[in-house]
């Protein structure tokens, strides 16, 4: 977690479709999310235990009971009452500050490898090893602003790849997806079962996302606090 600030906030939104003479017409209703780094990250972090317990992705037997904001720039961002965790950690995915990251930005355009082994070494990575043994008992859970950033199965399935080879201390990696019609799906990028290849076998794998307006997902701005 870092200090209070505004954040620049992308396109997310749901899809509005408009009968025309010439046939529907697409535009977007943007979603109104807060700037404030720590408001964004309780919007995302209510809706994320919402699907949690409503779908029990993290096991049939576990529940996230209750999620309090910590008031404090060095701690982790959630304490919760989990069977498995104590802490919520959240990272926004926003490579702007790379090369690729600002092309992506551009044009939604992906290069698999390379943004799996960006979010693993500059987050999963970095994070782990700042809060030490205290990760084994955390959630870390990935979401995004830009829908320019949105990781595809292939990046999730890449980044799982580097979590396995290269070692995840955290208790669980989330990541907040599309499913096509809502934004908020928890996908559990760590741990997965099953025995996982290389990542190296993603390179050269290019992957896109569409804009909104032709991609029609959504988030719902009810989801009920803690």
């Amino acid at each position: 977690m870092t200090g209070a600030h505004e954040k620049s906030v992308g396109e997310i939104g749901s899809t509005f479709l408009r009968a025309t003479a010439i046939g529907q017409e697409a535009s977007v209703q943007s979603a109104n999310l807060p700037k404030n780094k720590e408001e964004l990250e309780a919007f995302f972090a209510t809706r994320f235990v919402d699907d949690c317990n409503r779908r029990h992705i993290l096991g049939k037997a576990v529940s996230i009971a209750s999620l309090s904001q910590s008031k404090s720039t060095d701690n982790l961002d959630f304490s919760i009452k989990c069977q498995i965790a104590d802490y919520l950690e959240l990272a926004e995915l926003n490579p702007r500050s790379e090369n690729f990251g600002r092309a992506t930005y551009r044009t939604g355009k992906l290069d698999t490898y390379q943004y799996a082994k960006w979010i693993y070494f500059r987050i999963v990575a970095h994070k782990q090893r700042r809060y030490g043994i205290t990760s084994q008992r955390t959630i870390l859970l990935l979401y995004v602003t830009h829908w320019q950033f949105i990781p595809p199965l292939s990046v999730i399935e890449c980044l799982s790849s580097f979590c396995s080879f290269r070692g995840c201390d955290f208790t669980a990696v989330c990541a907040l997806l599309t499913d096509g019609d809502s934004l908020i799906v928890p996908t559990i990028v760590h741990p997965t079962p099953g025995t996982r290849k290389s990542p190296k076998r993603f390179k050269g794998q290019r992957c896109r996302n569409h804009e909104p307006g032709r991609w029609r997902w959504n988030v719902s701005l009810d989801a009920e606090g803690f």
